[in-house]
């Protein structure tokens, strides 16, 4: 197998790990939800950890695949370049990852609609603590003072 056949098995695997990791996130994702609406902080605490290390497994292979694709001559930032890269694999596992790259590409979107809909129950819990704490302290300035 040639260097650059084994680059190309390379880059397919990791999107392989990367479906697996992006369910797995998902699957955190919604757990986490479930926690911070019951503001479980030793719970959130917990999956927010487990969260960061898959997160660091797909930035590293996300990476590793920018290089792969330099290699080549192509640029991660253009549209169309993971597939042109995997056109160089032999066909039974080519169709298998140019599959898996499209149901990279929706778990990416899913993902990201998952962590916003964290993101905008923590700025809720967020705003309601500000109103608590804002609420308090004006109490505290119109109470009547004992001299």
């Amino acid at each position: 197998m040639t260097r650059s056949e084994q680059l190309v098995q390379l880059a397919g695997r990791d999107i392989e790990l990367d479906c697996t990791d992006y369910e797995g996130l998902q699957r955190l994702m919604q757990a986490l939800y479930a926690q911070l609406l019951v503001r479980n902080s030793a719970q959130i605490e917990s999956l927010n950890q487990q969260i960061a290390v898959l997160v660091e497994f797909i930035r590293a292979r996300a990476e590793r695949r920018t290089k792969i694709l330099s290699a080549f001559g192509l640029s991660a930032s253009l549209p169309g370049a993971m597939e042109k890269l995997l056109i160089h694999c032999p066909l039974p596992k080519r169709n298998s990852y140019l599959q898996r790259w499209r149901e990279l590409e929706t778990l990416v979107q899913q993902t990201k609609s998952l962590n916003e809909r964290n993101g905008k129950l923590l700025a809720m819990h967020n705003d309601i603590l500000s109103q608590i704490m804002g609420n308090a302290q004006a109490g505290q300035v119109y109470s009547p003072h004992y001299y």
